[in-house]
């Protein structure tokens, strides 16, 4: 009975543009009309109103030159809203702006969705080159500093789950490629409070990040840095961690969490 009456007030055009968002969600290149119909078989009809409709009100955006359609920042927003992430980014950004004023090095802010942390916000080193990230864009778990720092302190089922999922790309020769080393890697960052990424996703990049707690103690976000090696060398490594550190309990702090 309870079926039937959810079913009596299904939207089917509303369905059919929560099917279409999720569908372009998962493709960050995005997807042409054509793409979308092939993928989800309604008709070139509804898939086009549907598509105008949500560009139209600033949810979709339309590459001219390739026709494809992908989700622009509003639809971002929506998702940090739900996940009540905007509060972070907000308590973020000033102890963000003083570490990358220490460090000058690019000071980034993420958080982990469906198994991949993504980029929520970033402050640009003041070197004459520093890398420049996408707010949205995934970051890999198994070679990234963010991504050891969410598996070092999510609960174990949540973390098995991801570890059965993880491929392994082999991105460098410094990339972790099986769960046993792996799981060495986070009893590490466990003890010492933060992650590294010593080359391992881009080969002469590193990184180091820390994990941000909520009021509950529950990891809600990850904040690191990142820099060329010749910058970010073996000698500055302690240092470095310290003030990254230093950074993600401030902010940690301001979220209404105190460690002893």
């Amino acid at each position: 009975m309870e079926s039937s009456s959810k079913s009596k007030y299904n939207i089917p055009i509303l369905a059919k543009g929560m099917e279409l968002i999720e569908l372009i969600a998962q493709q960050p290149q995005g997807l042409s009309i054509q793409d979308i119909v092939n993928n989800l078989g309604h008709s070139k009809t509804s898939i086009y109103r549907i598509v105008c409709s949500l560009e139209e009100m600033g949810y979709l955006r339309k590459n001219n030159q390739t026709g494809m359609f992908t989700l622009t920042r509003k639809m971002f927003k929506i998702g940090l809203s739900a996940l009540g992430t905007t509060t972070i980014i907000e308590h973020s950004y000033d102890p963000m702006r003083r570490l990358r004023d220490h460090l000058r090095e690019t000071v980034v802010l993420g958080t982990m969705m469906d198994s991949k942390i993504v980029i929520l916000e970033q402050v640009l080193g003041s070197h004459h080159f520093s890398f420049i990230l996408k707010p949205g864009m995934g970051v890999c778990m198994h070679a990234s500093a963010p991504g050891k720092v969410f598996l070092a302190n999510i609960d174990d089922s949540e973390r098995d789950a991801i570890l059965s999922k993880i491929q392994y790309t082999k991105f460098t020769n410094n990339t972790i490629t099986n769960t046993a080393d792996l799981l060495v890697e986070l009893e590490r960052v466990k003890v010492c409070g933060y992650g590294v990424d010593m080359g391992e996703e881009l080969s002469g990049v590193r990184c180091i990040g820390a994990p941000i707690f909520n009021q509950a103690g529950k990891i809600a976000a990850s904040v690191w840095m990142s820099g060329p090696a010749e910058r970010l060398t073996d000698e500055s490594l302690e240092e470095n961690s310290r003030r990254v550190v230093a950074c993600a309990n401030e902010i940690s702090e301001k979220l209404g969490h105190f460690s002893r």
